[in-house]
């Protein structure tokens, strides 16, 4: 076949995955629930066709080699989800949704990349939303400046927690994981100058050029509400998450995290330092988790200790799971889809959970290794001298 027939079949592969991948996520956000569930079977279909037949590598492949254009096509549709939404609601769903991707970007370092279950990540979340809420409101300090003192708080507590938790194992370690989470909520409960029970009211917005983001937006003579201002704020925060993610799993880094997955004892005598790379994979987790924090506390302007409970890191965890471990693609499309999916069972009230778990349930018993599973790494012979070629 000519290299050109080749590249435009390439192409348009890679266009059309892209396209059909953001009307999918489109019709399950303005759709009712059946909508949002026939677009997670319709994609669990699909995998396993391709699966089954072959065509999972050549759309891969299609996808990495014109990566630019389908970033350009997913580019399109966040910049036109504010023109083409009907309600503010579903705007905020959106934004919520790219936040939830930024944690599970980060929890995958340690469950997806390094095998750590870590059923603590709402408490870092916590802790970079309410480090950023009480030196906005209590010290007056920007919200920019807030945001990055919660980053790093939590990447502070996620290293002085690692340290000792990572004498531990398999079991050990979620249950030392779970005791953290318990302990962080007890403490915001009966802490008064955390706002205890009642949370932090009056969390001031993001503002730039002395505009705040909770004015509604003004494009082409059109006024956009203001969960667009945050749209793009998040969507702009949750490329950058998910290109750092990408590198760190194609570094010696990612492959150093999945040796310790795979065997420890191995990955020790082949000169890994376990303790150095699991805290790395600790704090860099609880970093983005803090980063997302201080985004959720900024944009909803109040946050309580109901939004970091242990029930919130299990929904955290479903979605990596639900994505496809150690794959960064296949972790957002499982938050921005268990997010929408979460969202439209708030009609059932006291059924909501029971409904998401059985859901959940179903499932992951149908695919459990998610629905974008993460790639063998594949070795090609050096092409010359010197040179080492690593396949992804």
């Amino acid at each position: 076949m000519p290299k050109t027939a080749l590249f435009s079949n390439t192409l348009v592969i890679a266009i059309l995955v892209s396209f059909t991948g953001c009307m999918l996520l489109y019709i399950a956000l303005v759709g009712p629930l059946i909508a949002a569930l026939a677009v997670l079977v319709l994609v669990l279909g699909l995998m396993v066709t391709a699966e089954r037949t072959g065509k999972v590598e050549p759309v891969y492949h299609a996808v990495e080699d014109h990566k630019g254009i389908s970033l350009a096509v997913i580019i399109l549709f966040v910049l036109a989800l504010p023109f083409v939404l009907s309600n503010n609601y579903l705007l905020h769903v959106a934004v919520m949704g790219g936040i939830y991707s930024i944690v599970t970007l980060g929890l995958n370092f340690q469950v997806g990349s390094t095998g750590m279950v870590n059923f603590a990540t709402a408490a870092f979340f916590g802790t970079g939303a309410y480090t950023s809420a009480l030196l906005a409101t209590k010290f007056g300090l920007s919200p920019w400046f807030t945001t990055v003192a919660g980053v790093v708080a939590a990447a502070s507590l996620g290293l002085v927690f690692g340290y000792p938790a990572l004498k531990t194992r398999g079991y050990y370690l979620s249950l030392v994981t779970i005791a953290l989470q318990v302990i962080f909520t007890l403490m915001i409960i009966n802490t008064s100058w955390l706002g205890g029970p009642n949370g932090i009211p009056g969390i001031p917005a993001y503002s730039l050029g002395g505009t705040s983001f909770r004015l509604p937006l003004a494009i082409f003579g059109m006024e956009l509400p203001y969960q667009a201002n945050y749209l793009y704020l998040v969507f702009i925060l949750l490329g950058l998450a998910l290109m750092a993610a990408s590198r760190l799993h194609n570094s010696r880094t990612g492959l150093a995290w999945n040796a310790i997955e795979q065997d420890e004892i191995v990955a020790v005598t082949q000169g890994i330092n376990l303790t150095k790379l699991k805290l790395l994979a600790f704090a860099l987790g609880a970093a983005f988790a803090g980063l997302a924090g201080g985004l959720y506390g900024h944009y909803t302007s109040f946050i309580g200790v109901e939004d970091f409970d242990f029930s919130k890191s299990l929904v955290f965890i479903c979605m990596v799971l639900l994505g496809g471990m150690d794959n960064a693609i296949g972790v957002v499309l499982g938050a921005l889809l268990l997010t929408i999916v979460d969202e439209k069972l708030r009609d059932f009230a006291d059924y909501r959970m029971l409904m998401y778990s059985v859901i959940l349930i179903i499932i992951l018993l149908s695919r459990p290794q998610g629905l974008l599973p993460k790639r063998i790494r594949r070795y090609q012979a050096a092409k010359s001298a010197g040179e080492a070629k690593v396949q992804l």
